[in-house]
């Protein structure tokens, strides 16, 4: 009888779909895969591994439970619109019935949304990168470098040893022919030393000064390769949220405002065009006391 299926070889069935057959993009299965095995995971807490025993009246609970983690509406509307999109595809497939669509609805806010870390949370990742290996360090000074420094993915790979000051914590970037200088912590800087020492370690002769985030075959990461990793260390610290390099750039101007920076010297060292597009992250501050 199909309705005894197991519930996680059909998830495992639908990511391939998404990932094989409908050539979603890479970031859009991972997210997918990620809500799905949260859900998953409360379904087995509950003793429900077979689709027979999964119904509307489930999910209602499970989305119950996720309000009592505060999630913001963007991520339980997203945790939700995951659900509705397996079912779709368990009816599509004749393993629910037509008329058993998810038809909850998704919550409305007419405030923006964004997705930080607060410092219990950076703590949580900061625990899944303590090993001391090549790839771990370096995803660490990856995480510490763009939650430090506020810079983007695109600058964060053009980084070459040439571009730090490491006596004044400062990194220096060159964008339309016009400098520009970040600052990093002093952890990113402990982080730093280590990395580069395993890494000339690792390569020898053959390591390039002008690249510092390289893969095992001494090749330049890419922007895809970060995201990926970054949502890596999310789901093993289990955070309840979507976690990307945006989400480490919008945790890095929560903690600068509420540590006392001014929106104007933030909006210029963030080249933002207006110190109005930081208004959300003063509100946070103000709000939620993050």
């Amino acid at each position: 009888m199909t309705d005894k299926i197991n519930i996680e070889k059909i998830i495992k069935n639908f990511i391939y779909y998404l990932e094989f057959e409908e050539n979603k993009k890479h970031n859009t299965v991972i997210s997918i895969k990620k809500d799905l095995n949260q859900f998953l995971k409360y379904l087995n807490k509950k003793n429900i591994t077979t689709l027979d025993k999964l119904d509307e009246l489930i999910v209602k609970e499970y989305l119950t439970e996720l309000k009592s983690f505060d999630l913001s509406d963007s991520t339980y509307n997203r945790r939700l619109s995951s659900i509705r999109k397996f079912y779709k595809y368990l009816i599509n497939n004749n393993l629910k019935e037509k008329g058993k669509e998810i038809l909850i609805e998704s919550k409305k806010s007419d405030d923006k949304k964004i997705e930080y870390l607060n410092t219990n949370e950076v703590n949580l990742l900061r625990k899944t990168m303590e090993e001391e290996s090549f790839n771990v360090l370096r995803d660490r000074l990856m995480f510490e470098l763009l939650y430090s420094s506020g810079m983007t993915v695109a600058e964060l790979l053009s980084l070459g040893e040439l571009n730090f000051n490491l006596e004044k914590r400062e990194v220096y970037l060159l964008k339309n022919k016009t400098s520009k200088v970040l600052y990093f912590s002093q952890t990113c800087k402990e982080i730093y030393l280590k990395f580069l020492n395993i890494k000339k370690e690792k390569f020898k002769e053959n390591d390039n000064i002008n690249i510092i985030f390289v893969n095992n075959s001494n090749m330049r990461l890419t922007d895809r390769s970060v995201r990926r990793l970054i949502n890596k260390y999310s789901e093993k610290a289990n955070l309840q949220k979507e976690v990307s390099p945006y989400t480490l750039r919008h945790s890095f101007c929560i903690y600068m405002l509420k540590n006392g920076m001014s929106k104007e010297y933030l909006a210029k060292l963030l080249e933002l065009k207006s110190v109005g597009l930081l208004d959300i992250y003063e509100d946070l501050c103000k709000k939620e006391n993050v």
